[in-house]
C-alpha cells in the first residue's frame, strides 16, 4: 500500500475480510444518544465525492468499533444532521 499523505482526517479501517480500507473522517454526530461517524472512501485522484459512509460507534464491546449503518431511516436522519452542521463547508446535491 502506498504511503498516505499527512492528513489527520485519514483513518485505515479493516473490513470483515481483513482488507484495509482508507476513509476520510468528515464529522461525528449524535443521533438518539448514539455517536455516528461520517466518512468518505479516500481517493486522492477523485475530485467529486459520490459516496458517504456512515458508521455507528459501537461501545458495547471491550474496544470501540465502527459498524456500517444500513438502516435507511437512521442513514437519512444522521445525514441530515451532518448537512445542517456542514452546509457551509460542502456543496450538497439533493
Amino acid at each position: 500500500m502506498a504511503e498516505l499523505p499527512e492528513n489527520p482526517h485519514l483513518v485505515d479501517l479493516i473490513d470483515e475480510d481483513g482488507n484495509t480500507v482508507t476513509f476520510e473522517h468528515l464529522d461525528t454526530v449524535q443521533y438518539k444518544g448514539k455517536d455516528y461517524v461520517i466518512c468518505i472512501p479516500y481517493d486522492d485522484d477523485e475530485e467529486v465525492v459520490t459516496e458517504v459512509v456512515i458508521f455507528l460507534i459501537n461501545k458495547d464491546k471491550e474496544d470501540d468499533c465502527l459498524e456500517q449503518v444500513e438502516n435507511p431511516e437512521i442513514l437519512s436522519a444522521v445525514y441530515e444532521i451532518f448537512k445542517e452542521r456542514n452546509g457551509e463547508m460542502f456543496d450538497f446535491e439533493d
